[in-house]
């Protein structure tokens, strides 16, 4: 067991916990913590590990979060939850000397409003200069002022770009029974100990911008991906679709760079003058263990085709891959035999093959993993499942190749968010095959 303690920000009113157990290394170790059953972000600790086994554990590291700061005498306060005025999204400001008084603030230099809706425990930026309004009206106002002046007029064309959907708020997988693993091992380059995400953009407009970052949540620093650093980085303008842009990031490279912990890719995306940013699902990145991979399955996918509600592929070489609790496995066998007949009425055997129909099980799964399991990942060229279990009467599922054959309706539940798929895959080389002539 893995010995930790949570020391005390401030001693004089309330203690410090000691000697609490974790069963691997805990992934918000030396962060500056606060307990989820208190519900009180200004009782902040320290997360020190102690070592294995060094003392009698008092019980379990209780459910902790991030606090706002990232020591124990923070230069600024709370974090405060803002909704953009436009699109609705939302980001957590904290300010490093007096907070807001007024309900709308503008950062300097920037075209979006933002609203204050509540007070937050961890927040995504630390913002110094900015501007304060009565009311989002006023702010856009005043926005559209300071970007477009008066002057000499001259006469323009439009050119029609659609905006960017953001997708729904990340609530947090352990709302839903799910945890997003990923997977990196520093020893071993092994594709299969080895985890990649693949995330895309494809813009409206020739004038329209993207660009790739990397989030650490455990103190909100950002690493812009940019290039091939950290996976495999393609900008706008090739050859095959020069409007797509996309970032395969491979989690070893992270792994390496910036440790275990919980990650999200963020893509700030500019569309004729307006700018959004998306976060996307949270990962946590874990070095490789059979242990921990138990019960889950990897479905890899190369896409290489025009999806006509996302976008072309075609010939771009992105591919992406996604891990689903879940089984994979214990063939069933389907024989097809010719036959030949004879003059003498005798019937000889002409060819005979065997094909082997595997089953996927995913379990619990949320609504935005099971769609893109069903609309995006089954729809590619090329699929590729690994199977992580421990108890599976075969260790040979290592990118294995497949190829869909039907998939049953989702199940779903009253009692909780995730649904169960099961699907029936077969290989993907229908070679297993004889022949009598």
């Amino acid at each position: 067991m893995f010995n930790y303690d949570l020391i005390s920000c401030n001693p004089s009113s309330y203690p410090s916990i000691a000697c609490r157990f974790w069963n691997s290394r805990h992934p918000l170790e030396g962060s500056v913590v606060y307990l989820l059953n208190t519900n009180n972000p200004s009782q902040t600790y320290q997360l020190v590990y102690l070592g294995e086994n060094v003392c009698l554990a008092q019980g379990y590291v209780p459910e902790i979060d991030f606090a706002t700061f990232d020591d124990c005498n923070p230069s600024f306060g709370y974090g405060f939850k803002y909704a953009n005025c436009k699109t609705g999204e939302e980001i957590v400001f904290a300010f490093p000397t007096q907070d807001p008084i007024n309900k709308v603030l503008r950062k300097e230099g920037d075209c979006d409003c933002w609203e204050f809706i509540g007070e937050d425990n961890n927040a995504d930026e630390l913002i110094t200069n900015y501007v304060e309004y009565a009311s989002c009206t006023e702010c856009m106002a005043a926005a559209t002022s300071d970007l477009c002046p008066s002057g000499e007029r001259t006469i323009g064309y439009a050119i029609r770009a659609q905006l960017p959907v953001a997708p729904p708020e990340d609530k947090g997988f352990d709302q839903c029974c799910f945890e997003n693993k990923v997977f990196g091992d520093l020893s071993d380059s092994d594709p299969y100990k080895n985890d990649f995400t693949g995330y895309y953009h494809f813009r409206p407009s020739n004038n329209s911008t993207c660009v790739f970052k990397l989030v650490r949540k455990s103190d909100g620093s950002e690493f812009t991906l940019n290039n091939d650093t950290y996976g495999n980085f393609l900008d706008f303008g090739g050859t095959d679709n020069p409007d797509l842009s996309y970032m395969i990031v491979d989690w070893r490279s992270v792994l390496a760079a910036f440790g275990q912990g919980y990650y999200q890719v963020k893509k700030e995306v500019s569309t004729v003058g307006v700018s959004q940013d998306f976060y996307y699902n949270t990962v946590k990145l874990m070095p490789f263990s059979n242990a921990d991979a138990d019960k889950t399955v990897r479905i890899d996918c190369t896409q290489n085709g025009r999806l006509l509600r996302i976008g072309d592929f075609s010939g771009t070489g992105f591919k992406t891959s996604q891990r689903f609790m879940g089984f994979f496995g214990r063939p069933t066998y389907e024989y097809e035999q010719t036959n030949v007949s004879k003059r003498s009425y005798k019937v000889e055997q002409a060819s005979m093959s065997v094909d082997k129909q595997y089953i996927f099980t995913g379990q619990l799964l949320p609504d935005c993993i099971l769609d893109e399991l069903m609309e995006f990942i089954l729809l590619g060229n090329e699929l590729f499942v690994s199977d992580y279990n421990i108890n599976n009467p075969s260790y040979g599922f290592q990118l294995y190749p497949v190829e869909l054959s039907s998939a049953q309706d989702p199940e779903y539940y009253s009692t909780n968010r995730g649904a169960t798929i099961e699907i029936t895959l077969s290989d993907r080389f229908k070679d297993n095959r004889k022949y009598n002539c």
